[in-house]
């Protein structure tokens, strides 16, 4: 069959569906991956089949209306410092603002949905699986006739909020569904109108453990899959084939900070800081930027601009992130206890306590974050075996999850049973 592969311009979220398609595709299945026009080179270097969408440069967030953010807070109504609460107020900004990524310019244009969408109707997949951030995916599974399947990287916020509302709407007005005014621009550009099928899709390829999952909305169709690590491609740097003489730690903060948020990241600052004297060896992963002006660093320490994760992660004895789930998973796939250090945007509070829950690494606050803490958890997470065991756990549950090449099966039938439009 053929199998239409899209995700939103970002490599955070390029990476996730990598193994998916290797699987499809060495299963003998046509695969095409398309995203914006910056990730060609790196889809192709996967050793995957680029769609050009061309588009603009994704390199920042759209601004969101904080107007429109708070249509959603008032309808979600969750109990103030609820654990839900403290969630959605951790993901509103990014929900919408990854929607917003596909609305209409000012003059009617807008190639990456358009061009995805015209690529569908003339190609023809029989299945088309989109990441949950890039939404249009739905309509180019109307346009093609083809099943249309989501694709996770991290919690369902999608699912979550839509589950959400429609408990709300027994309670109140049913037409209040700020989730389908956000999408009015991308699906009515297709003469298409909201709907939970349009937003869910046929059914929905989740890559996380139970543990991280939320709600889900009533009637959901999921298909478990394990979380297989890809973090990009490069040769392997001489100095990395040769075991450390000492614990070897890497420190992260993700792909997507550096494009959307740049300048100085204080966490790096801290993190340096407290490394300086231990005998450890720091593999940093971080560029110029996020270093800032002045930053000392300490003899032990080895900046690199980029290097794969799955690279250096079976070499360590510690990884220290932010919490996305690429990051997480990378880890988790050579039992590294991990230290998270959160802020208030992104995955880092639903890893953070799936990581303290199975005993598997600390969280720790950027707000309250100093070197002499950094520090001491780290040496904590060097030596205390309760955290090699959690760890062990963690890879336990990704594990007992089918791997995608199992999964494949099971899309092929999902496929032939949805593939009834067009």
């Amino acid at each position: 069959m053929r199998v239409l592969v899209t995700v939103a311009p970002l490599t955070a979220h390029l990476y996730p569906s990598v193994p998916l398609a290797w699987a499809l595709q060495s299963a003998g299945h046509e695969v095409r991956l398309a995203g914006g026009a910056e990730l060609a080179g790196q889809i192709t270097a996967a050793g995957l089949t680029a769609v050009g969408l061309g588009g603009v440069p994704a390199s920042a967030l759209p601004d969101v209306p904080e107007a429109e953010l708070d249509r959603f807070s008032e309808a979600l109504a969750f109990e103030p410092g609820s654990d839900f609460d403290r969630l959605w107020q951790a993901i509103r900004y990014y929900l919408v603002a990854n929607v917003a990524r596909y609305y209409p310019d000012a003059d009617g244009r807008q190639p990456l949905a358009d061009n995805l969408v015209d690529f569908a109707r003339d190609w023809r997949p029989d299945l088309v699986i989109w990441d949950v951030a890039s939404p249009v995916g739905s309509v180019a599974a109307r346009a093609a006739g083809a099943a249309s399947a989501r694709l996770l990287w991290g919690p369902d916020y999608f699912g979550w909020v839509q589950g959400r509302l429609t408990e709300r709407a027994a309670l109140r007005d049913p037409r209040v569904n700020p989730l389908a005014e956000t999408m009015a621009p991308i699906f009515g550009r297709y003469g298409h109108d909201f709907s939970e099928e349009m937003i869910l899709g046929d059914f929905t390829v989740d890559p996380l453990p139970a543990h991280t999952q939320l709600p889900r909305a009533a009637g959901q169709r999921v298909v478990p899959m394990r979380f297989v690590p890809y973090t990009g491609a490069s040769p392997v740097p001489e100095w990395l084939t040769r075991p450390p003489s000492r614990p070897r730690v890497c420190l992260s903060l993700g792909v997507t900070r550096r494009k959307v948020l740049a300048g100085r990241d204080e966490r790096v600052a801290a993190v340096l800081d407290a490394v300086a004297g231990m005998d450890v060896e720091v593999v940093a992963t971080v560029n110029a930027d996020q270093l800032g002006e002045g930053q000392k660093v300490p003899d032990n320490v080895r900046v690199v601009d980029y290097l794969p994760l799955t690279q250096v992660t079976p070499t360590c004895s510690a990884i220290i992130h932010h919490g996305g789930f690429g990051t997480f998973f990378a880890a988790a796939a050579h039992r590294v206890p991990q230290m998270i250090i959160t802020e208030e945007l992104g995955s880092g509070l639903s890893s953070s306590r799936y990581l303290e829950a199975r005993g598997a690494g600390v969280s720790l606050h950027s707000d309250s974050l100093t070197a002499a803490r950094v520090g001491g958890e780290l040496s904590r997470l060097l030596t205390e075996p309760s955290f090699r065991q959690g760890a062990a756990a963690v890879y336990a549950d990704m594990a007992a999850v089918p791997s995608p090449g199992e999964v494949v099966p099971i899309l092929e039938r999902m496929a032939a049973q949805y593939r009834t439009r067009g």
